[in-house]
């Protein structure tokens, strides 16, 4: 009966063995039959027959984890580019300094070739022919109260107009001319204007003997900021009035290359304005159409050069001379003393 009661007791054994191995074996899918079979054979020898009274066995199921595979993502490492910098060389420009120049006073301009000429519409004579160069020193009062010098110069470009026949009376002895240019950057012009005087004949005198003369000379100019800089006013006058300048004969022409300078009064001030003339000749009361001088009358400063000249020319004559005299000397004693060698 006991034998009975162990063999069932084994047999409880194996099957509950069974139980608890099944699910295990299935969770390992990799697990050989050999392995089960030594396994359970392994169980059965380890078991033991208690003589106590039977226990009651509960049965555990064991849940296998299972592990999901975890997927290692490999880092691409990518390579990187170092853009090499570009140094570009600095060019250094130069500073160039400037010398600073002082601004001489202008003198005359030499004329350019053209004649300023008055030409009388009616008869279509050149009245009047005029060639010069001119500059002109004119004071002027500043906005503060100070007196400070203009320099002007006329320029060769200035166009002319005139009379031939003077005043309300048809006063045939009088002529003018009038030189206008634009005055810096306003449009009004200056004026510079010579008025000739021819004197009155008698019946008994001959026309050779008239002479003409200048008379008068007018200054007009504006007052522009360029050439009058603070200026207190617009317009500046300045005149010489009955005077007898530059007095030749009748179809005969002034004519004076040096610098001659003449005064003028200036209107209002009591000061005086200098113009500077070179190069001049002038010639009025022509019977002409065309625009050629007569026969020149050279001013007493072209007469004191001229008579300069002369004796400095005769001097460089006779030196020149005497130094021709002395090398020919001196060659002829030379060439005499070989002729005497050779006949010894």
């Amino acid at each position: 009966m006991h034998s009975k009661r162990m063999i069932y007791l084994l047999l409880i054994c194996i099957c509950s063995g069974n139980a608890l191995v099944d699910p295990i074996l299935s969770a390992l899918p990799d697990m050989s039959t050999l392995e089960t079979s030594t396994y359970e054979s392994s169980t059965l020898e380890t078991i033991i027959p208690s003589t106590s009274s039977p226990s009651t066995i509960t049965t555990t199921t064991l849940t296998p984890s299972t592990s999901s595979p975890t997927t290692v993502t490999p880092s691409t490492t990518y390579p990187t580019t170092v853009t090499p910098s570009t140094t570009y060389p600095t060019t250094v420009t130069p500073s160039t300094i400037y010398p600073t120049t002082s601004t001489p006073k202008p003198n005359p301009p030499h004329p350019s070739g053209m004649n300023w000429v008055v030409v009388d519409e009616e008869t279509n004579i050149t009245c009047i022919v005029v060639k010069l160069s001119a500059t002109i020193l004119i004071p002027y009062k500043t906005i503060s109260g100070n007196v400070e010098n203009a320099t002007i110069a006329m320029p060769s470009n200035a166009t002319s107009n005139g009379t031939c026949n003077f005043g309300f009376l048809d006063d045939l002895n009088t002529q003018e001319i009038s030189l206008q240019w634009n005055s810096g950057k306003s449009s009004i012009p200056n004026v510079l204007t010579y008025v000739f005087h021819k004197n009155i004949s008698s019946g008994n005198e001959s026309a050779a003997e008239e002479q003409v003369f200048l008379s008068d000379i007018k200054l007009q100019l504006y007052q522009d900021s360029v050439n009058f800089p603070n200026a207190s006013g617009e317009y500046f006058y300045a005149e010489r009035l009955n005077s007898n300048l530059h007095s030749v004969a009748v179809n005969n022409s002034y004519r004076c290359n040096s610098q001659e300078s003449i005064e003028l009064n200036v209107q209002k001030s009591g000061n005086s304005a200098t113009i500077h003339m070179a190069h001049l000749q002038m010639e009025a009361f022509r019977t002409s159409v065309n625009d050629k001088f007569s026969t020149a009358i050279d001013c007493p400063a072209d007469k004191v050069v001229t008579s300069d000249i002369v004796p400095i020319a005769v001097g460089c004559a006779l030196a020149a001379l005497v130094v021709v005299v002395l090398v020919a000397y001196l060659i002829g004693r030379r060439r005499a003393r070989q002729r005497g060698y050779q006949s010894v």
